[in-house]
């Protein structure tokens, strides 16, 4: 791309896209969403991290027949009893934990108890959810299939309870009444509406249609969580991620808080499918396809710059790699997003779009061919990259060849971007020094 057509590109999104998306960043139901799945995050890792013991796959079968396959399945024989539980009341419950998050969240910052109207969220998912009158086929809706019902009842209940309060109709307490008192009298109108609406509401949906609300959202949303595991799904949060950050705006932050909801229930879904044993995992696009195939080294892919700084010519860019190489295997990349930099660096656009796209059209398709092996756990996104596609995929080396391979399709590909940019950094190094010897 020509660099006075990528100044121009640059600026024109700068100016056209960014305020837009600085305002969805802050918008208060998007952070509300992403800090209650920040929330749940420890419990699904704890959840997670036990699958490939819990339910011996990958691992297992590389090593059909062997002495270490039938120790493996022993050891998990035997850890089973121990280590189910855990992963049933984590990831069963998952949006229990995730209604609580978003309400506490979202009451928060309307300055609201976080703790009452976190319950709040809570009792009002289970009430949304049919709680009452659950059979146990239907209990999987506290995990992963009532995300979306936790999401809606969580905004609702605090939604509630704001403007209760904003209208000041609630019960009002001497100032000597200790504060957690005080604040639960001033919630239990609103809490009380709360309750009854969705009552009400359960009582006509039940009458009219037959169901309960997660059923329903569930057949209504089919199509949208189909799509949302498709090729187009990945290339275009992609997009939307690269565009953002190249602007300076964490477009992770945006992206992430979209997509987790559709992420999360792919991922149960597929961790349902490695219980029943010997069934595929349906899904591609989760969380950690997202961290370890797209996300080498940060956003964008990075990693390889790295590499290439820490042999540069220029003495900045080595020292920016130097300070970059640790937090890069942690998949952190701000030293060189902001050190080269990349944001707002009409040279570097292009490939900081494109490798991840590349990367992950390629990781998309051989997985739905059946080359690469399916994610079943979610893991922390700082995980090493080649360490968690294995693990997130219960032991599988095909992924960990294929995260190699993409480090090294980046590094092709960002390496004549990298010695058009070297050149210019060099030739104003130059300037300067030519500059300081002839004032001196």
């Amino acid at each position: 791309m020509n660099h006075s057509v990528a100044r121009l590109f640059a600026d024109t999104l700068d100016h056209y896209f960014s305020p837009y998306a600085r305002k969805l960043s802050q918008s208060t139901h998007l952070i509300a969403l992403r800090d209650g799945f920040q929330l749940s995050m420890p419990f699904v890792f704890i959840g997670c991290v036990f699958v490939p013991l819990i339910f011996p796959l990958t691992a297992a079968a590389s090593m059909s027949g062997t002495s270490s396959a039938l120790w493996w399945e022993s050891l998990s024989r035997t850890l089973q009893p121990v280590l189910l539980p855990m992963y049933q009341i984590t990831l069963g419950l998952v949006a229990l934990i995730i209604s609580f998050g978003v309400s506490a969240s979202l009451a928060k910052q309307y300055r609201l108890p976080e703790r009452l109207s976190g319950l709040t969220g809570c009792l009002s998912f289970l009430m949304l959810s049919g709680f009452s009158t659950m059979n146990t086929q239907e209990l999987y809706y506290l995990g992963g299939g009532g995300i979306f019902t936790a999401l809606v009842a969580g905004i609702y209940s605090v939604e509630i309870i704001h403007l209760f309060v904003r209208k000041n109709w609630y019960i009002h307490m001497p100032e000597d009444v200790p504060l957690i008192t005080a604040q639960g009298f001033k919630l239990i109108v609103p809490i009380f509406v709360v309750f009854l609406t969705l009552s009400l509401f359960n009582i006509i949906l039940k009458h009219s249609v037959g169901v309960h609300f997660p059923q329903l959202i569930e057949t209504l949303f089919k199509p949208l969580i189909l799509a949302s595991d498709s090729l187009a799904a990945v290339i275009i949060s992609i997009l939307v991620c690269q565009l953002l950050w190249f602007v300076g705006i964490h477009g992770s932050i945006i992206v992430t808080g979209i997509m987790n909801p559709f992420w999360m229930t792919n991922l149960l879904v597929n961790q349902t499918a490695i219980e029943t044993g010997g069934q595929i995992p349906p899904h591609i696009y989760t969380a950690s396809f997202w961290d370890f195939f797209l996300l080498i080294g940060g956003v964008g892919s990075t990693l390889p710059l790295v590499y290439l700084a820490l042999k540069s010519r220029s003495n900045h860019m080595k020292s920016v790699g130097k300070v970059a190489l640790l937090p890069a295997i942690f998949n952190i990349n701000e030293p060189i997003l902001f050190g080269f930099p990349i944001i707002m660096n009409p040279v570097f656009i292009l490939p900081f779009i494109c490798v991840p796209i590349l990367n992950a059209t390629i990781a998309w398709y051989l997985t739905s061919v059946g080359v690469l092996d399916r994610i079943v756990m979610m893991l922390p996104w700082t995980v090493p990259a080649p360490i968690g596609a294995a693990w997130a995929a219960n032991g599988s080396i095909v992924n960990v060849l294929m995260v190699l391979f993409a480090i090294f399709n980046s590094y092709c590909l960002y390496l004549p971007f990298f010695r058009a940019h070297e050149k210019i950094v060099l030739a104003q190094q130059e300037q300067m020094a030519s500059g300081r010897r002839q004032r001196s």
